[in-house]
């Protein structure tokens, strides 16, 4: 199922000179394409790229360590993206192996800078485990931008073992900005970098790789950037995979699943189950809000068929004994019909689940709502953003009925479902009383736990590009990525005042939603008191701190526990 919708705001608000704009308007699912796709089909121009391989190169892909504020809680997620790409490498029987670099360094912190941590493998035990496996092409993939940096480095491993191992990049940021990566990933002049598959890889990494075990390379294929004859060459990439039930599962097996299961710190990182499962049930998002960059890369909605996803999960449940399922959709709900026919199949795997991305509030009505429950759902993140009706509409550009959210939240509450809320602040225009508008509006509301993040500027969205093209922040400086944070130059609030009033809002929050349901409050955070402050980088950041000290018995309680001795 492909949905196309016209993101006019995007094509007004989105400067014209930038790789973003490039990427959208070139895109055959973009309704800003701005030349006639018949015109721009690209033709086969396979040239030589060096010897034909004796046997089918061997890729290795690699998810390189994450880079992590002071106080970020450490999730712990198989990537998927690599694991996609493995279930296509597995069909074709394609001999592959997986690096995740995270879960294989659990144990491994390295303050870089002020504040600053990197988490997982270091560049000796990445080195070795390269060597080890030999490999003769090596696939990068990173899903947030601050982890650019970890990439070139381990790409510049890859080459300091072997220059002649092919290196190929992908993820959100090359897909965006391959010009950026390509021109940035030097050493002594020298790329570490030699290709980048723009978008979906699950079949243009197999193409790429059998042109290449002829000696091969496709420089007009779809997607594909890097270099030619020393120079930079991009080509955009125009299609996208229509029929996602045509993908086989992820190649979990590839990857070292007890490691994830045992440390169980998912995308929710306070889950109910032991062997939790992230899994998507579409690609994409309509909405097309300002400050978010996923969208950008998946503009069009598709969705699989609600018996392909329930086949996956029966498989999981056989194969690791899963007991519960994050959605990690951008939009799990966004099509009605398909939502009740989904939840009605889903009730019989028997399985608690969760949508830690939360959830489009439009899209909810009564029966979907009673089909998710029913479903084994118990918990729900809303994504409310603000409680100014303004900031809404001028700033996130989203479509959220505050009106509707209160009723909805109590139609949960009332048939024991825990429900989450965010909130995204210190947006452009954004004032103090506005945020205010949103803390009293969450306040008056029957949710169980509250997110509150500082707006980002983040690369890919639409609020990046405006905050280059309109402040003295750096493409650079942009990377940086901390929602606990006002680190870019974006909200006119002073960073201290901003930074301040959501700490204290938070503390004051989770002490109110504890006393008011402690049974909620221990439902949701009862089994991970003991961990809470070991899942942080350094010192808890105020979204968890804020429950880290309303854990903590208040001196009344304590008086009252060693008076009945």
């Amino acid at each position: 199922m492909k949905n196309k919708i016209k993101f006019r705001g995007l094509e007004e608000n989105l400067p014209k000179d930038t790789e973003l704009y490039d990427y959208l308007s070139n895109k055959d699912e973009s309704m800003l394409r701005v030349i006639p796709a018949e015109n721009i089909e690209p033709q086969d121009d396979l040239k030589n790229f060096g010897a034909a391989f004796k046997t089918f190169p061997k890729p290795l892909l690699i998810m390189p360590p994450i880079t992590l504020s002071e106080g970020t809680v450490k999730r712990v997620i198989p990537p998927l993206g690599l694991a996609y790409i493995g279930g296509v490498l597995k069909e074709k029987e394609i001999d592959f192996e997986i690096l995740d670099c995270v879960a294989e360094g659990l144990d491994i912190e390295t303050l870089i800078s002020d504040k600053v941590w990197v988490y997982g493998l270091d560049d000796e035990s990445i080195e070795r485990r390269i060597r080890e496996i030999k490999p003769d092409v090596v696939g990068l993939s990173i899903i947030y931008s601050s982890d650019l940096h970890m990439m070139y480095r381990v790409a510049e491993i890859v080459k300091k073992i072997d220059k002649s191992i092919v290196v190929i990049a992908g993820g959100i940021h090359c897909t965006i900005y391959p010009k950026e990566v390509l021109n940035e990933a030097l050493v002594d002049g020298e790329s570490v970098i030699d290709f980048i598959i723009r978008g979906e890889g699950e079949y243009r990494l197999p193409e790429f790789l059998e042109n290449l075990n002829k000696g091969l390379v496709d420089y007009k294929a779809d997607g594909l950037c890097g270099y030619l004859d020393g120079k930079v060459f991009v080509n955009h990439q125009r299609k996208m995979i229509e029929d996602l039930d045509s993908i086989p599962f992820p190649a979990y097996d590839m990857l070292p699943m007890e490691k994830y299961f045992e440390f169980n710190v998912p995308f929710s990182p306070f889950p109910r189950g032991k062997r939790v499962m992230q899994i998507y049930t579409s690609r994409g998002c309509p909405v097309g809000c300002t400050f978010c960059s996923s969208t950008n890369m998946y503009k069009s909605y598709r969705s699989r068929s609600p018996q392909n996803v329930i086949d996956e999960i029966n498989f999981w449940k056989k194969e690791y004994n899963i007991d519960e399922i994050q959605f990690a959709d951008d939009n799990l709900t966004f099509s009605k019909s398909r939502s009740i026919e989904f939840f009605n199949l889903l009730k019989a795997c028997d399985l608690q689940w969760c949508t830690p991305n939360g959830i489009m509030i439009n899209t909810l009505t009564e029966n979907v709502l009673d089909k998710m429950i029913l479903s084994g759902l118990y918990q729900m993140t809303v994504s409310i953003d603000s409680g100014s009706e303004r900031v809404l509409k001028e700033e996130h550009r989203k479509p959220v009925n505050l009106q509707k959210v209160p009723d909805l939240v109590n139609f949960l509450k009332d048939r024991g479902v825990l429900i989450h809320g965010t909130l995204v602040v210190g947006m452009p225009t954004e004032t103090v009383e506005e945020i205010d508008e949103g803390f009293d509006y969450v306040s008056d509301i029957n949710l169980d736990s509250i997110g509150v993040f500082i707006a980002q500027a983040l690369p890919g969205s639409e609020l990046y590009e405006k905050t280059i093209a309109t402040t003295s922040m750096t493409r650079t400086a942009g990377r940086t990525i901390d929602t606990a944070q006002a680190l870019h130059m974006i909200s006119t609030i002073p960073h201290e005042v901003l930074e301040d009033k959501i700490s204290g809002f938070i503390y004051e929050y989770n002490k109110a939603m504890k006393s008011r349901d402690p049974d909620a409050w221990d439902k949701k955070y009862g089994a991970h008191k003991e961990r809470l402050t070991n899942i942080t980088i350094g010192h808890a950041a105020p979204n968890s701190d804020g429950i880290i000290k309303a854990i903590q018995p208040t001196p009344a309680e304590t008086a009252k526990v060693y008076s009945q001795g």
